[in-house]
This record gives structure tokens, sequence and C-alpha cells, in this order.
């Protein structure tokens, strides 16, 4: 099971991730906002072209108040539910019968005018019981006759419903009247042959007699049950005890003891001889007090004490067995009461049973003729309101004259509107699809697993892009080439640094001379001794950076053996940085790359400088890079959001890779902040000083 904390990462990583993908259709319709605007705009015009193709339709519009009530008499009335009234009342107004009525009576009054096909709408007013009826066809004459035909067929339907649902109301009623009469003489007959075979007063006297018989057989019952547990409970002794108090009965009342056993007999013997014998023990306690044990009177009590003891243990034997015998009398006097008591039961049951039985019938009797007094009174009601109108129903504004409309303009539009919106989306998605182009960092992590050095930030500017300043105010970009620097001198390498960088990205315009630029100026702000080389001797445009002499050779001519190295080097105004420009273009720079001159070269440069950068040519443009790169020590590959193909990147990274290529890692380049990982602008608001605001005098 997740805990609440991978729980929380992953909803945090899904709403990040929906979230930039709102932000990429977002942006793909704010670039392509006139492709929905076009579907829509071509939906609307098919649509109004289809509405002006409609023949022509006239509407004629009347109203109808109708109110479910069902008048009884004394004041009564009877409700309809209003959901199902309506709902009815809307059905029998569209019905196919009244309908056809209508046709029939507009034929009969106007036979002048032609049938028509006519559209019927039903509606209802909020809060109220007045129906709306509409009619809409292609006459205004017969549009407005067919509605107040429709409108009179309804009320003459109602009426007609009305009458037979009381004819059949009234038959229905005297069916079950016949029904109950006949019910009621059974319950008659049933009544009569119990009450012949049962004295009613007897069995309720009766009944009486045997409950509180009953009571008092449990009484004793109880009395005798508590008697014989305690008389197994209890030794001898506590059962004389016991005799000589009364204790209170199983129903609460005290009840005194029968004590025959403990005042004559052996239990008497029995207690008496313990009473002397405890005498004999006290007279011997006080004598031996002052005489010896030998002593006559002392030897003669004991053999009393003695004979004593003997004599208890006798009377002990008998008492018990007379306890024993006891307890077996009142054993068989309970068995008797409890066969006793369920023969009452067994008799009070039958008599309460026979009772219950006299009471069913005699309620039956009752609840029918209750119900029949109710359908009778129900009869007379039928009888008087049978030819009283029961529904409200009236018409409260006839057929008005009918208008010339445009049917479902509204609708028609609107699913026009739709269709064209839902189409410019598709379209929206499908080129959505279709481009590959990064605009995300979840996109880029799909396509790319390599290590992301840096990320350079988004700048608002037209023109050209100007080269980092030492008090550069572009925060966030300075700050990111910072990032960039950091990135590649604390890399996670064994071994020695990487020296000799080269800058290379998938396609043209993707900023790779930027980066290599601007990162050679950072480098070269912290003090490390950097050479900058124009690698893309086709295409190359540092020169235009670093402005260089016009009759300046560059690496060309170093490649071609023309000139040395250190006669091409171009000092710029930034400390510590040295400049090779490209030179003029050759023909194939590949195959100087590949030789022996670009070794010699990077051993030349390899201990003069800190670091040598490599601005190179894109790798899918041309093999120039795919030469150079495996003599370099590491590669940077530059991807430019929004504007770099997944697709194209991928396959340079892959041919780097077949070279076997030290690709160090990838810097993403015109990163949006809100989509940067790392809060750039924030970061220098902050650490950016505040200027002191003047008071006022």
């Amino acid at each position: 099971m997740p805990t609440p904390a991978a729980s929380a990462q992953s909803f945090s990583s899904v709403w990040a991730k929906g979230r930039i993908q709102l932000n990429r259709y977002l942006t793909i319709l704010r670039r392509r906002w006139w492709v929905v605007f076009l579907t829509i705009s071509l939906s609307l015009c098919a649509a109004a072209w289809y509405v002006s193709q409609m023949p022509p339709a006239f509407r004629s519009e009347g109203q109808l108040m109708v109110s479910g009530q069902l008048r009884l008499t004394e004041g009564a009335a009877y409700s309809e539910e209003l959901v199902n009234f309506f709902g009815t009342q809307v059905a029998l107004m569209q019905s196919a019968e009244v309908q056809e009525r209508a046709k029939a009576r507009v034929a009969a009054l106007h036979p002048e005018l032609s049938h028509e096909k006519v559209k019927l709408e039903v509606g209802q007013m909020p809060r109220a019981s007045i129906f709306i009826m509409r009619t809409e066809g292609e006459s205004p004459l017969y549009t407005k006759t067919y509605l107040d035909a429709c409108m009179a067929e309804y009320v003459a339907t109602k009426k007609e419903m009305r009458s037979q649902k009381s004819e059949s109301t009234t038959v229905a009623i005297q069916d079950e009247l016949v029904r109950l009469e006949k019910e009621m003489e059974t319950d008659g007959e049933k009544l009569h042959e119990f009450q012949k075979e049962n004295n009613i007063g007897f069995l309720h006297e009766e009944g009486n007699s045997a409950g509180l018989y009953l009571g008092k057989l449990n009484q004793q019952i109880a009395d005798l049950k508590t008697e014989f547990d305690l008389l197994n409970l209890l030794n001898l002794d506590q059962n004389l005890d016991r005799e000589k108090t009364p204790v209170p009965s199983a129903t609460g009342t005290s009840a005194a003891r029968d004590t025959t056993l403990a005042n004559y007999g052996p239990m008497a013997e029995y207690q008496k001889a313990r009473q002397q014998l405890q005498m004999l023990k006290a007279e011997r306690e006080d004598f031996s007090r002052y005489l010896r044990p030998k002593h006559p009177v002392i030897v003669s009590l004991d053999e009393q004490i003695a004979r004593g003891e003997k004599l208890i243990d006798a009377f002990r034997s008998q008492s018990v067995d007379t306890l024993k015998t006891r307890r077996e009398s009142i054993g068989l006097q309970i068995k008797n009461l409890e066969s006793v008591i369920q023969q009452w039961s067994d008799k009070a049951l039958d008599l309460s049973r026979r009772v219950a039985e006299f009471d069913r019938i005699k309620a039956k009797g009752e609840r029918t003729k209750g119900q029949y007094d109710r359908l009778l009174a129900n009869l007379r009601s039928v009888d008087v309101t049978r030819n009283v109108d029961q529904d409200t129903v009236s018409i409260l504004a006839k057929a008005s004259p009918a208008l010339s409309i445009k049917p479902g303009l509204v609708k028609i539009m609107g699913i026009g509107f739709a269709i064209g919106l839902l189409v410019g989306l598709l379209i929206l998605f499908i080129m959505d699809k279709l481009d590959d182009r990064i605009s995300s960092f979840i996109e880029f992590g799909a396509h790319y697993p390599e290590h992301i050095l840096g990320q350079i930030p988004s700048e608002n500017m037209t023109g050209e892009l100007a080269l980092l300043k030492h008090s550069d105010a572009r925060h966030s970009l300075l700050e990111s080439y910072r990032t960039l620097r950091s990135s590649l001198l604390f890399l996670p390498v064994e071994g020695a640094r990487p020296k000799t960088l080269l800058i290379t990205s998938a396609a043209p315009n993707e900023g790779k001379t930027t980066v290599a630029s601007n990162l050679a100026i950072t480098l070269a702000f912290s003090g490390a001794k950097v050479l900058l080389i124009d690698a893309d001797i086709r295409r190359g445009r540092l020169h235009g950076l670093f402005p260089a002499p016009p009759d300046a050779p560059g690496f060309s001519k170093v490649l071609q053996q023309r000139i040395p190295w250190a006669d091409a080097v171009v000092k710029t105004d930034i400390e510590n940085l040295s400049f090779l420009p490209r030179g003029k273009s050759i023909p194939h720079p590949a195959e100087h790359f590949l030789g022996k001159v670009t070794d010699q070269f990077l051993q030349d440069v390899y201990d003069l400088y800190d670091f040598i950068i490599f601005d190179s040519a894109p790798v899918l443009v041309a093999d120039d890079t795919l030469s150079l790169a495996p003599k370099i020590d590491g590669i940077i590959f530059v991807v430019r959001f929004a504007q770099s193909s997944a697709r194209m990147g991928r396959r340079a990274l892959d041919l780097l890779s077949h070279r076997q290529v030290n690709v160090l890692g990838l810097v993403c380049n015109d990163v949006r902040l809100s989509e940067a990982e790392y809060g750039y602008g924030s970061y220098y608001q902050y650490a950016e000083p505040q200027r002191p605001v003047a008071k006022r005098a």
C-alpha cells in the first residue's frame, strides 16, 4: 500500500504533468488561433446556407389553463400528483387521437383549406398550470386554424374521458358493493356458528379463573423449588437454624415454614442432645478451674460428655435420613405441581385461542361493514358529481396569427459553431501530435535521459542577443551560465577534468553559438584562461560577436597549414579570453579535422589554456562535427525549447554515440522561467540590492 508521502508525490507529479500539457495546448492555441477561427467561420457559413435553403415556416401560439382536481361531496377534493398530471396532459395534447380529430375538425369547418403537415409542440409555464401550444406549418392560415382545432378537441376529449371514467367508476363500485355484501353475510354466519358452539361469557370468565389459579400454582412451585435447593445446599445444623425463622416466599411475601420436623422426632432429640452436651462442657470447664482432672466430679462429667456425643451421633444420623426423606417428598410435590401447571396452561391457551378467534371474526365483520359504508358514500358522491366539471380546463389565449420564422435557427447555428470549434481543436490536436518539438521538461525527460548541465532562460528581446558582461542586468541569464560553469567545473568524472569542449546541436538556429560564446565569457570571468574557436568552417558567425580585423586569418588557414595557429588567435576585450575565428570557408572541412594537423593543433594549445571551447557545426548538417568530436574531451549538446525536434535531437545523439564521443550532458536553451527547475528570476529579486527611497521633506 503506498505511503501518504508517495501518494502526495505521485499526485504532485500528475498535477505538474497536466499543468505543463495544458500550457502546451494553450501555446499552440495562441500560435494557431486562426485555425479554430477559420473552422468556426466555415461551419457557421455552412449552417447559415442550410437555414437559407429551408422552406418558409409559420408559427402560431395559444394558451390553456388546466388543473387536475376531482370534486367530491361535502367540500372534499382529490388532486393528482403534479409531475404525473402535467406529463399526462402534455402527452394527451400531443396524442395522435387529438391531432386526428383536429384535422377532421378543420376539414369540416374550413373545407376551402387544403390539408398540410403541421408540427405541434406543447410546453408549460414555470410554476403555473398553464400550457403553451405551438404549431409550425407552411401556411399561416392553416397553422392558426389547426391550433384552434387542437385546443378545442383537447377540451372535448377531457370531458369525454371524465364521463367515461365516471361510468366505469360507478360500475366498479357497484360490483365491489355486491362482493362486500356476500362477504358480510359469510362473516355473520361464521360468528353465529361460533357463538352456538361457545359461550363467550363463560370463555372470558374461565380464562380469568385459569390465569389466577396458574399464578397460585406458580407461586407454590417457586417456594418448593427454593426449599428443595436449600435442603441440597445446607448441612444438618444450618437447616436446623433455618427452621427456626420464617423466610420470604418466591412472590415476595413471608410464609411460615413447617417446623414439625424441628419440634418433634430425631431432629428435635438431636437438637436437645446438642444443647445438653454444650451445658455439660460448660459445667466441666467451670469445675476444671479449681478441681483436678482425676477428681470424681470431673471424671463423672467426662463420662456424661462421652455418652452425650455418642447419643448426638445417633441422633445426627437419624436427622440426616429425615432431611433426605423430606427432600424427596418436596421433589415429588414439585413434579406433581409441574404436571398440574402444564394441564392448566394447555386449558388457558385453548380458552385464549377461542376468544381470539371470536375477536378476529368480529373485527373482520366490522372492517367489511366499514368498507361497505365508505363505498356506498363514494357511489352517492359519483352520482352527484357526474354532470359537474371536474377539471378547470379553459382556453386562456386562442391561436395567435401565424408569424414567419426560421425553424431551428438558433439550434442550427449553435450546432454549426460547436462543430467548427471541435474540428478546429481536433486539427490543433493532430498538429500537436505531429509536432515533436520540445516544450516542457516532462517531454524532454521522455526523449532525453542524458544529464542536464544547465538551463538557459528565454529573453524577451528583438534582434541579436548581446553577450554577457560583468555587471549584466539580465540576472537570470547570467546566473544560468554560472550554473553551467559550475556543472562543468564539478563534473563527477575520474581523472583529469575535460579541457577541450565542443558545443553543438542537431540543427541550425538552436543557440549553440550563443551558448559557446557566453560559456567562454563566464569561464573567463572566473579567472580561467579560455580559447574560443569557431569550428563551424562553413557558416560560423562568431566573428560577428567578437570583431576581428577584416584581413585576419582564421582557423581554416591553420588547418591548411598556411599560418601558425598563434598568428590567427585574436585577443578580445574580455580578460583571459582569446578568440580564433573561422576564416574563409574551405571545401570538405571534415577531411582536415580527421588529419594530423588537427591533432597537432590540439597538442599545442592543450597546455597553454585552461579551457578550449569549439563552436562546431550542427551534427545533422554536415560530417564536420562527427569528425572532430572524437578528438575532444567532452561534448555539450544544445536543445532549444519550442524549436528543437525531439526526433532529430535523438538521431544526432545516436550518431555521436556511434563515434564513441564523450557527451558530458545537455543544455536546455530558451527555457521559459515558468518551466525552469530553478527560479532564477525570483532568486535575483531577492539577491538584487534595493535602492533607497528618498523621503519627502
